[in-house]
């Protein structure tokens, strides 16, 4: 979904200041969240590596605007793509955390 969206040559003008900020935020977060999905799930451990895999994605989805006509690589985006990551990644982990304390069972991944 983030790499269609960054697709897009011109996304209009916006709805309110900063609505591009916002939204790399909440998308990086869902990104992040289904990050702490794929971690609680595996059993994985090493939380920070997972947020450094969503900012990675975040670094190459800057890149990938530069092509996109009317689209600019942003400094300011990639730190909202970075914040995004790592809170969706933590309250997303705090809520399996929680579940997996009321004695809830998961399932590894197959």
């Amino acid at each position: 979904m983030i790499f269609v969206l960054s697709s897009i040559p011109d996304v209009g003008p916006p709805l309110f200041p900063h609505v591009d900020k916002v939204a790399h935020l909440g998308l990086y977060g869902i990104l992040g969240a289904t990050l702490a999905w794929a971690v609680w799930v595996s059993g994985a451990s090493g939380r920070w590596r997972w947020v450094l895999l969503g900012i990675a994605y975040g670094v190459s989805d800057e890149w990938h605007q530069s092509f996109v006509p009317d689209r600019t690589p942003s400094a300011a985006d990639l730190l909202m793509d970075a914040l995004g990551v790592a809170i969706g990644l933590h309250l997303f982990t705090l809520l399996l955390g929680r579940l997996g304390s009321r004695g809830e069972t998961r399932t590894r991944g197959t």
